[in-house]
């Protein structure tokens, strides 16, 4: 099972930078949904998941390791990453551009994914 999480994170991780350094132009064609902000939402939905997903990772391999420790560090390593994609995409694509509310959305997703995760697997202990 933790191989398998591993691996989803790992796609989800990718697909996460694909998704947000694809030209915009390209995502044009994209279905459209009349949905007011849906890039938030989007953000929100990609780093709440990356979120859970990496910390299921680290509470399934790191057993003797701490929850708070292993939640901070992968809140860390979201915010980081998205800052980071934020970043690449000011200065590495014409036609995208970051956003602070994006960058919020992002640590909020991040967040609510966390918190459901300690949720969630503090039950099954």
């Amino acid at each position: 099972m933790r191989n398998i999480v591993l691996g989803v994170a790992l796609i989800w991780s990718i697909l996460i930078i694909i998704l947000c350094l694809v030209e915009s132009k390209e995502l044009a064609t994209a279905a459209r949904f009349d949905i007011p902000y849906r890039d938030k939402i989007a953000h929100f939905g990609f780093y709440f998941t990356f979120s859970f997903l990496w910390l299921m990772y680290f509470l399934k391999s790191k057993k003797g390791k701490s929850r708070v420790a292993s939640t901070l560090l992968i809140f860390t390593i979201a915010v980081l990453f998205g800052g980071c994609l934020e970043f690449a995409q000011f200065y590495f694509t014409s036609s995208r551009s970051a956003e602070w509310a994006d960058f919020f959305a992002n640590c909020l997703g991040s967040l609510t994914g966390l918190l459901l995760c300690l949720a969630i697997t503090k039950n099954k202990q």
